[in-house]
């Protein structure tokens, strides 16, 4: 299966390249806009791969994918690639990074960046339902994902986000699967192993009302990982503010990445 990966920069010295998982409905594009060039500018090997049936990526969202496939995804991205990468994964982006640091030694750590949480808080499916009826219930009862996209747009960007970008932003969403979305709210507690080898960072977007700070410090919790309140909505990467979440992972990864190289 051909995926698509957009790659800037070049790899030097000991540091792991980055792949940045993109989540639902969304596609590479999301993280070239803005994050791609910049980590590439601060001497990260950066990529961004579409998932099976995104962006320029082949397959088909009517097959109905699951986290599994994208898992598949995952690991090819990651050979093609070569060497150990950081994951840097967007809400369900977030738990295919989980995922896949559980079960590939060559994932060198991992940045959960409002990563989806194990189930959706009742107050934030209620808001939605309020402010999106109709396509609320055909998503979640008929599996309507392109009704769903409609629905989940509302808390994607941040009220101050320009329109022109906006409806540009929009314009690049794709459908999602239904079945992989039902299995990111379904699955089990995720696996830990190597925390110290391989840490992670969670990044909360400090305006994003779709996911609870609590969900946010109780992953952190989990992965015994340092937790960074950023100004931002759901999409940290494509928010008018997203130089401080972009500082705020590449903070971390130099002081984790570049410190661990120059003890070795």
């Amino acid at each position: 299966m051909t995926l698509e990966i957009i790659s800037r920069g070049a790899r030097g010295g000991a540091r792991p390249a980055l792949l940045f998982l993109h989540g639902a409905y969304h596609d590479a594009r999301c993280w070239d806009h803005h994050y791609l060039p910049w980590f590439a500018e601060r001497g990260w090997f950066a990529h961004a791969v579409s998932l099976r049936g995104h962006g320029a990526s082949a397959g088909d969202l009517r097959d109905k994918p699951g986290l599994e496939d994208y898992l598949d995804d995952v690991r090819r991205a990651l050979d093609r690639i070569g060497g150990p990468a950081v994951l840097i994964g967007h809400s369900m982006g977030g738990v295919l990074a989980q995922m896949a640091r559980a079960r590939h030694g060559d994932v060198a750590g991992a940045v959960l960046l409002a990563s989806s949480p194990p189930r959706p808080a009742p107050s934030v499916v209620l808001r939605i339902l309020l402010r999106h009826p109709l396509a609320t219930i055909r998503s979640q009862i008929f599996g309507d994902t392109e009704a769903g996209k409609r629905a989940f747009t509302a808390f994607f960007f941040s009220p101050g986000l320009d329109p022109a970008l906006k409806r540009q932003y929009v314009d690049e969403l794709s459908g999602e699967s239904h079945r992989a979305l039902t299995e990111v709210f379904s699955r089990p507690k995720p696996e830990t192993p190597d925390l110290a080898a391989r840490p992670v960072l969670v990044v909360a977007g400090r305006d994003d009302w779709s996911i609870p700070q609590r969900d946010h410090a109780e992953l952190a919790r989990t992965f015994a990982a340092p937790l960074e309140i950023c100004p931002g909505a759901h999409d940290l990467m494509l928010d008018p503010q997203w130089q401080a979440s972009a500082r705020a992972i590449e903070r971390w990864l130099t002081a984790t990445f570049d410190g661990a190289a120059a003890a070795g």
